[in-house]
Parts: C-alpha cells; sequence; structure tokens
C-alpha cells in the first residue's frame, strides 16, 4: 500500500471541491495544491481538537520557534501590517466598533486605538491575552463565537495573519458575520498561495517529493493550514455571506538581516508589478481583502 505522501493525488479542495495535487512535506505533514483554484493546503486537514493541543503544547510556548514567544519581536517584524490595516480602515472612514479576531500581543488593538478607532479585540492564547491587558488593552480570551453581546453590533471584523491559521474556515466567516452590521466589513491579511507556489517549487527544483522549505514560517506546518489564492480567498469568502469591495497588496514584514534586506527590495519589486498586472502578479506575498457584509 502506497503512504500519502506516495499518492500525488488527492481530492477534494477544501475551497471547490477539485483535485489536489502533491505540493510537498513539511514535518510530519503534507502540504497538497489544488490543480483548479490554486489553494495550497494540509491535507489530512488537522482537527480543531489537535490543533488546540498543538498551540498549547508549542506554538504559544515558543517551542515551535522561540521567536513567536517575544512580544517585543512581533511588534516590530508586523507594524508594517497593522499600519496597512489602519490605512485601509481610514481609507473606507470606518465608525463604529471593530473586532480584531486573532489579537495575539495587541499591538494592531492599540494601533487602531492610537489612530481614534473603538477597537477591542479575541485571542485565544491565555499568555498573550494577559500581556495585553497587564498594558490596558480591551482583549479578551475566546474567539469571535464568545462576544455575544456585540452581534449585529460591529462596524469591521479585523483578521491580520489569521486566516491561514484557521481549520474550520467556514465556523470563523460565519461568527464573523453574526458580529457586523448590516454592511459592515471583513478585512482580512493574509498570505496567498502565487508567491509561495513559485518559490516553493524553486527552492526543490520543482520536486515535489523533496521537503518544503520554512520559507520564514509559510510551510510551518500544521500552523499554517492553507495558503488560499487571491481567486480562492474571493470565491470561498462569498459564499458565506460577503462580497469582494477590494483586494491590495500586504507590505513586507521587517525582519532584520538580509531577509530584512530581501523584503524591502521585494516590496519595491512588487509596487511596480502590482498596478501593472493585479491578479495576475505572483510576487506579493500576502494581500489585505476587504469584504462588505451582504443581506
Amino acid at each position: 500500500m502506497r503512504t500519502a505522501l506516495a499518492q500525488e493525488y488527492r481530492s477534494a479542495c477544501l475551497v471547490c471541491g477539485g483535485d489536489l495535487a502533491l505540493f510537498g512535506p513539511y514535518s510530519r505533514y503534507t502540504y497538497y495544491r489544488c490543480c483548479a483554484c490554486g489553494t495550497i493546503q494540509l491535507f489530512p486537514m488537522p482537527n480543531e481538537a489537535d490543533m488546540a493541543q498543538a498551540y498549547r503544547d508549542e506554538y504559544a510556548s515558543g517551542k515551535q520557534m522561540e521567536r513567536y514567544n517575544d512580544p517585543e519581536w512581533y511588534r516590530v517584524v508586523s507594524r508594517t501590517y497593522a499600519d496597512s490595516i489602519v490605512r485601509t480602515l481610514k481609507d473606507r472612514a470606518v465608525s463604529g466598533p471593530i473586532v480584531d479576531c486573532g489579537a495575539g500581543w495587541g499591538f494592531l488593538v492599540e494601533m487602531m486605538i492610537q489612530s481614534g478607532f473603538d477597537a477591542r479585540g479575541v485571542e485565544l492564547s491565555h499568555d498573550q491575552v494577559v500581556f495585553a491587558q497587564k498594558r490596558g488593552l480591551p482583549i479578551q480570551q475566546g474567539d469571535l463565537a464568545s462576544l455575544t453581546e456585540m452581534g449585529g453590533r460591529a462596524s469591521v471584523v479585523t483578521l491580520s495573519c489569521v486566516f491561514e491559521h484557521l481549520v474550520n474556515h467556514a465556523c470563523a466567516l460565519s461568527a464573523a458575520r453574526r458580529l457586523l452590521a448590516p454592511n459592515g466589513l471583513l478585512i482580512t491579511l493574509h498570505p496567498t498561495a502565487s508567491f509561495y507556489n513559485v518559490v516553493g517549487r524553486a527552492f526543490r527544483l520543482g520536486d515535489t517529493r523533496k521537503p518544503l522549505p520554512d520559507l520564514e514560517g509559510a510551510f510551518a506546518a500544521p500552523w499554517h493550514t492553507a495558503l488560499f489564492s487571491i481567486d480562492a480567498t474571493e470565491q470561498f469568502i462569498s459564499r458565506h455571506g460577503f462580497r469582494l469591495l477590494d483586494i491590495r497588496p500586504a507590505p513586507q514584514g521587517r525582519h532584520g538581516g538580509w531577509v530584512g534586506l530581501a523584503q524591502r527590495l521585494l516590496e519595491l519589486t512588487n509596487r511596480i508589478g502590482w498596478p501593472l498586472f493585479r491578479r495576475r502578479w505572483p510576487l506579493v506575498t500576502s494581500h489585505i481583502f476587504v469584504f462588505e457584509r451582504t443581506d
């Protein structure tokens, strides 16, 4: 009997139901890529109980990568992401309550408040919630479903580097929709598949049986369950009561050393490529999607 890794084709894609082709192993997990929509995803997908245990045992404790447990490191690296989301909120002239899902250490919520927005957050990690609350930030432990008192009142739900971590994407979208007021916005910044398809193949000279490179955590299974393509993001979220208003390239993070230099060069390149080619431009690592709740 062949192993899961040896089976080069599986089905079905979590977005469109298309056939999945082997993309590559990472640790004890395997990524597949949809032949139809291009989404890169774990198969089999971990269940919620297994993921919760993995987060308790490894991710939040820093065992998965020690620097993830350093709030100051994350503040520096992620500042450009927070800036870009705040800029998007200002461009949309947002008013009213904002909920940040997966608020982490609270830096995005803090920046939104400093920019004059009525923001709060939810976060599953006990340690991160304690850190944020000690700094006076309105972040509580839980997920979107725990905010029952806000049903139908939120003007915006934000997800910054969260969508790629979800196991039950449909459940999260339903919870976000319940929180949002009519015509409320869902804003998600997450890595998209095109860049990682190109680079993941190039690193292994096209041999999908070779282990995938980490690429600064992009393929850090099981934490990243799926890297949706741009089209798949629109298709999937639109099926759950939203319509797409805008897509814009997200900035690069701000690592140090050679990685940081590469990020800055790539960001400059994307400022030329994205306006010319839009969705067909493959070198943007992450995008910001703005969706509106439909009724």
